[in-house]
């Protein structure tokens, strides 16, 4: 709901701050005296291009500000300003905006009608919005969303992993190469030290034979051996243990150095002590060892890196296997979700297409009592060709999104024996408001409704049509605001509110003036509209009667 319009240095507007209320605003004021002024400073604020000459007169910034609520934006203050330069600031709750931003947001509180004007209704994208109200269907445009938002996601997710597959597939024959050098020498993690270590001995084997002999004669064998040594000592030892039995136990300590150096002897012998040199052994174990020592300078200069890199490649593989099967399963869900979804359109597309045949006659009726008549209003459809689609139907591919499958678009003809046409190229600025007012009376009012401004309402209608307009701005008014800009009595005085704009000479210069009226100043504005001149008595009883007697057309 507009809340406050506040119009500053705005052509003949010098400073105007206007309360807006709920319900059925007039605006009244004779011709010329600045009432559209109000519309083009809406239109300023919600993004349309300054004029040359949108800045009054000694002043260097012209500043138009308003301020909305709304049940899900909350409190909005939308402020523009156009500076001589021809430079213009948007702000959007006192913080810079786009103009873009700006346009956006307002498109969402205002719907402005007039024939300057940008109305929703001259956008053939907002009428299916108008058509899905009225039809009931605000849950399936939400599943149809839903669709949407889950097809997107699936496309990114599908679009990344084929992506991958490609490149795995790229690389595969390649991984595996690497992968069968490295399983055909089959390395283990200890193995190069191991084959130095056998290498060694091996080359060494008859120095190795040699020098375990000498130990084993210096140790068990020789003439002069350890062992003997001892053995002699351990025999002394027990002829002085029997005249002093204090050194009894060194014997036993003998006993075990002669264990260990008979041990040691032994392991010796069996290690070093066959001396057999196997040539071709040793050659086996060089060519393994230079099979190693290739396979661990191509794969990382160590086998440490090596066996890492066998490791990553084995992953790599399974990683390939997975994401086609994660592909696989991805694209399965795709198809389901494409056959789902085009089913939930085909339903939504039939729903609508009954529903726009009723829409139709309501339109066409309204219209006629509200004084156009020989209308015809048709809503079409149409499927949108898409060579990227993903609704196939006769063997075609179309558009499948949020919206369905089809478009729809209003088209209206008001004059006998001429075609429907699309909205912006038949209707005037009076017509239009009048096809507004028959839509909002036909569709259902939604929380978030933006404020209805109509310019021209009363362009060519009087009378009894002009009561009839004024009622269903009254009615309507009820669940929206509506502010209308009429010069006729019949309008204004079913409003709920009344602003009168005037303009008065200022300090030597003209500007326009913004007043509310109400009581007998309101009754007063009335019975000059009914009047040439002065206003009369009869003037005053006619006004007062058009201002309480409500529920008559006659009038």
């Amino acid at each position: 709901m507009l809340v406050r319009l506040t119009v500053k240095n705005f052509a003949l507007i010098r400073d105007a701050e206007i309360q807006f209320k709920p319900g059925f605003t007039a605006l009244t004021g004779e011709t010329g005296s600045g009432k559209s002024l109000l519309v083009e400073a809406l239109l300023f604020l919600s993004g349309s291009r300054a004029k040359p000459d949108i800045v009054s007169d000694d002043a260097r910034v012209a500043v138009v500000e308003a301020e909305f609520t709304h049940p899900t934006l909350g409190v909005v203050i939308l402020r523009r300003e156009h500076s001589i330069s021809g430079r213009s600031r948007a702000f959007h709750n006192d913080s810079p905006t786009t103009n873009k931003r700006l346009a956006e947001t307002a498109a969402a509180l205002l719907d402005i009608t007039s024939q300057r004007a940008f109305s929703h209704l001259l956008a053939p994208a907002r009428h299916l919005d108008f058509l899905d109200v009225y039809a009931g269907l605000s849950e399936e445009r939400k599943n149809l969303a839903h669709c949407e938002t889950e097809y997107r996601s699936l496309k990114r997710g599908i679009d990344e992993l084929e992506k991958r597959v490609r490149e795995f597939e790229r690389n595969r024959e390649w991984i595996e190469f690497q992968l069968q050098q490295i399983e055909e020498v089959c390395p283990s993690s200890d193995e190069a030290e191991s084959l130095a270590g056998e290498i060694r001995r091996l080359e060494h084997a008859e120095e190795i034979h040699q020098i375990s002999r000498r130990i084993d004669e210096l140790l068990v064998d020789g003439p002069h051996a350890l062992d003997a040594g001892l053995m002699e000592a351990m025999e002394l030892f027990a002829r002085i243990a029997e005249i002093d039995p204090a050194l009894e136990d060194l014997t036993g300590e003998l006993e075990g150095a002669r264990t260990t150096i008979r041990e040691i002897a032994r392991r010796v012998s069996e290690r070093c002590g066959g001396g057999n040199f196997d040539p071709e052994r040793l050659e086996e174990l060089r060519e393994r060892q230079h099979q190693l020592t290739g396979l661990v300078r191509k794969f990382g200069g160590s086998l440490a890196a090596l066996l890492e890199n066998r490791e990553h490649l084995l992953r790599r593989l399974e990683e390939g296997k997975e994401e086609k099967n994660q592909l696989k399963r991805m694209l399965e869900k795709r198809d389901e979700l494409i056959g789902v979804w085009s089913k939930l359109a085909e339903r939504v597309d039939g729903i609508r297409r009954r529903k726009a045949r009723r829409l139709e006659e309501q339109i066409v009726g309204s219209l006629n009592r509200l004084g156009v008549e020989d209308a015809v209003f048709e809503a079409r459809f149409a499927l949108r060709p898409d060579p990227d689609g993903i609704y196939l139907r006769e063997g075609r591919k179309w558009k499948l999104d949020a919206l369905g499958t089809a478009t729809a678009e209003f088209y209206l003809s008001t004059n006998p024996g001429h075609r429907p046409k699309p909205l912006a190229q038949v209707a005037s600025g009076g017509e239009l408001s009048r096809l507004l007012l028959a839509l909002k009376e036909a569709v259902p009012p939604v929380d978030d409704e933006a404020t209805v401004i109509l310019d021209e309402i009363d362009v060519g209608v009087s009378g009894r049509i002009a009561r009839m307009v004024g009622r269903k701005l009254r009615d309507l008014s009820a669940n929206r605001q509506m502010i209308a800009i009429t010069h006729l009595p019949q309008i204004a005085g079913l409003a709920s509110h009344h602003l009168r704009v005037t303009k008065r000479t200022t300090g030597g210069r003209m500007e326009t003036e913004i007043d509310e009226l109400t009581g007998e100043e309101r009754l007063r504005e009335i019975a000059l509209l009914l009047s040439s001149g002065e206003p009369t008595e009869a003037a005053f009883r006619q006004a007062r009667n058009l201002m309480t007697n409500l529920e008559d057309d006659r009038l």
